[in-house]
Order: structure tokens, then sequence, then C-alpha cells
């Protein structure tokens, strides 16, 4: 613990205020964010082609495909070379990351439950959706929002918000306990922190809020806190004895999009919600230091959940649900009983090398070669979606609510009952 924390005491003593200048996406590539001798090798041709058919990415191949020939062609002409790879490197910033065997095994396009976690909550009554039981309660508001921050804004109340901060605390308490640093983290970032992480920001379904600012052109709201801890680490060299590295943050989440699915009706999906993320580097001497660090990551999301009393299943996702930058991915769906059906609660991935290459991390190899961290990134808790699968598996007849074992000592007490009375004067909207 004392080697990882002597690297976070000692990566970064310059200032922020140089990221403001530094406004394009390749503002902060580095000169080996491309892995130039494998895709300029024609043997590795026909995997790229399969993996963007795979992954469902739109882009000229053929076009692509015939440049990586000119660039293999060209090392002996530096002018030509240069202007190739100039060409290329915005094109293939862009393509996805390899994918693994195992995710590669699934053909179809639906994700592979690998496990079933728990038993359903069995009820001798119809229960009461989510919605319903936190209006009995008056736990939660959805309605006349929309002069605030538009469609689906939303207040959590009383116990509900004790709730979300009972399962923050859970969350950190348990990964502190793990070996986790623990971060607070900007939500506001540079568009190039985003990117080079592997989201989208321009495109017709990208998921970020950009902020319009005279003073500091090309700010978003953050997605999620792996950007900012990723972004922590840029142009940076780590030794090789501290690995691996372990970090959590709990942070506010900003999303553009939001389905209209009956499932996803409420606060499934929102603009904006609070998250306990991981994050985690480590080495590249043996290809297997990132795996072992993603089962772990896995572990301890079934550890909470399991804690937490929840029936769930463990999903491998197809190549088509991977994004750009994961290798592999585990989603979690807890089940929810008014829906007959599971919701995601939280995903795992690991990137590989995708993220290091493109913000330049690296550490110092035994064998005295400078090399590419894989880093690695896991939900350990998302709120509201955690809030809708406890209040609905843990209903009572008479509307109450028990609350999960770990969480009680952080909500001094085991039940909700009581209906929460509003001490305003009025309550009903204003013309």
């Amino acid at each position: 613990m004392i080697l990882v924390k002597s690297v976070f005491q000692n990566i970064f003593k310059r200032e922020y205020a140089v990221f403001i200048r530094r406004n394009s996406s390749s503002a902060f590539l580095s000169d080996d964010a491309i892995d130039w001798d494998y895709y300029s090798n024609p043997s590795n041709f026909v995997e790229i082609a399969s993996n963007m058919m795979e992954r469902k990415v739109q882009v000229d191949l053929r076009d692509v495909l015939g440049q990586l020939h000119e660039l293999k062609d060209a090392q002996n002409d530096p002018a030509l070379y240069k202007a190739l790879k100039d060409s290329l490197t915005p094109k293939l910033i862009w393509f996805p990351n390899r994918t693994h065997p195992k995710a590669k095994g699934n053909k179809s396009t639906e994700p592979l439950v690998i496990e079933k976690v728990g038993k359903k909550e069995v009820f001798s009554y119809f229960p009461s959706t989510f919605h319903t039981l936190t209006k009995r309660l008056n736990l939660l508001r959805t309605k006349h929002l929309g002069h605030m921050s538009g469609h689906k804004s939303y207040f959590l109340k009383h116990d509900l918000a004790s709730l979300e901060q009972a399962l923050v605390k859970f969350a950190l308490s348990k990964l502190k306990k793990k070996g986790f640093e623990i971060f607070s983290v900007p939500d506001i970032v540079p568009k190039s922190f985003l990117e080079n992480c592997g989201m989208r920001t321009e495109n017709k379904h990208s998921q970020v809020f950009h902020i319009d600012s005279s003073w500091a052109p090309d700010l978003c709201l953050s997605g999620t806190s792996e950007m900012a801890l990723a972004s922590y680490f840029s142009k940076v060299t780590i030794d090789f004895s501290e690995y691996p590295l372990k970090m959590c943050a709990a942070s506010r989440c900003f999303r553009a999009e939001a389905k209209r699915s009956q499932k996803e009706k409420g606060i499934f999906r929102v603009h904006q919600f609070t998250k306990v993320e991981m994050f985690g580097i480590t080495s590249n001497e043996t290809g297997e230091e990132s795996e072992a660090l993603f089962e772990e990551f896995i572990s301890i999301q079934k550890e909470m959940y399991t804690e937490l009393g929840l029936h769930f299943q463990i999903l491998e996702m197809p190549p088509s649900e991977l994004g750009l930058p994961a290798y592999r991915k585990i989603d979690m769906e807890a089940w929810i009983p008014t829906l007959k059906s599971y919701g995601e609660i939280s995903s795992a991935s690991n990137c590989t090398d995708y993220q290091s290459r493109r913000i330049g991390l690296k550490y110092n190899s035994p064998s005295g070669q400078l090399r590419f961290c894989h880093t690695l990134n896991a939900t350990a808790c998302a709120i509201p979606r955690l809030l809708i699968a406890i209040l609905e598996n843990f209903q009572n007849l008479d509307g109450s609510v028990r609350i999960p074992i770990p969480l009680q000592k952080y909500m001094k007490k085991d039940v909700i009952r009581d209906k929460f009375e509003e001490k305003m004067i009025c309550m009903k909207p204003t013309m």
C-alpha cells in the first residue's frame, strides 16, 4: 500500500490549467497511440476486418486497408510514410480494441448468461412497482421538473436519498478494505479526456453533454469517473514494482441519451446519476495480469450484490456490445419483480492497452523496456438502478421496505416505513 500511495502522491505537480489550451482530440495522443506494427502487418488484415464487422463499426475498411498496404511499402520513403500515417491516424484512432476469445466465442448478438446468483424473491401477493412504492412513501419526485434540467430530472427524498448515500458508503468501505485508493475526481473534463478513453463526443449517437463556454472551449460533463482517473495518469511512466494499481471514486455521471422503453421508464435510465467506479492499471509482461485483475473486479461486484441480497445474472457480452475500448466486458443484471425481467446494474471492462496508448501511460519493464500498461474499469454501485432493485425485492405487503443488512448501519434503521411529510407550505406547481 505504501508503494501505491507513493505513485499517487508524486505523479502530478503540474497545473491543470495547461489542459485548457489542449482542446483538440489529438492533443494528448502519444506518438505511438496507434499500434502500427499490428495494423501495417498484412497477416492481420483478415482479423482486423472480422473484428470491425463483429463489432459493427461503420468505416470504409477497403480504403483503410489499402492505405495500410501502401504504408508497408513506403517505409523507405520518409515523406510518403509520414503522409500516410497522418492520413490514417484519425481513422485508426477510432478502430475498436481487439476482442477476447470468450467474447468472440459468442456468435449471437445477444449476451451469454454464464451464471445466476441467489434466488428470486417469492411474493404471496402482487408486488408493487418502484414507482408505486416511492409514491406511497413520498420518496421521489419526477413530475413538473422540466424547468430544472429537462426530461428525466428527479429528486430523491428522505430515506431514498439516505439509501443512496448508504450504498455509496457501503461500496467505498468495501473497496478500501480490498486495497483501493479512494479519489474525488472532476466532473468537468476536456473533450480529449473522453476521446482518449474511447468515447465519441461528436457523432449523432454521442452520450456526451458539452459545456458552452467562451473561456474554456471543448469541456464536457464526464460520463463516469473512469475518464478522469485514466487521464490522471496521462504522460506518466510507472515503476513495475507498483502494479497492480487499484483506485475508486464516487461521482456524478452525465449521459445525454435516455431511451424510452418500458423497462427504462422512470429513473432506470437518466441524464445524471451517482456511481462508484473501480479503475485499475496493470503491467503487461505475460498478457495475463489484466485478466487476473478483471476477474478480481468481477469477484468484488459479485460479493457486493450477494451481500445486498439481490438475485442477479452475470453476462458475457458479445463483440457488438463491447464499445470501442473494451477487449472483454462482463455485465450484471438484477431481477426486477414487477417487470419479470432483469435490469443492468453493473459492467466491467478490460481495455488492455487501448486507453494507455492514447494517454501515454507506460511502465518500466524488468527487461528494461518501456511498455504500455493495461487499464480496466468496473461499476461498484450505480444509483438509481440499485435503488429500484432493492425497493422492489425488499418490499412488504404493507408497503414498507426492508433495508438490506449491510446498509442498516448507515441508515440507522432496518425498515423504511413512514411516509415522508413535506415541510413546505405549497407543493403544487404554479403558473
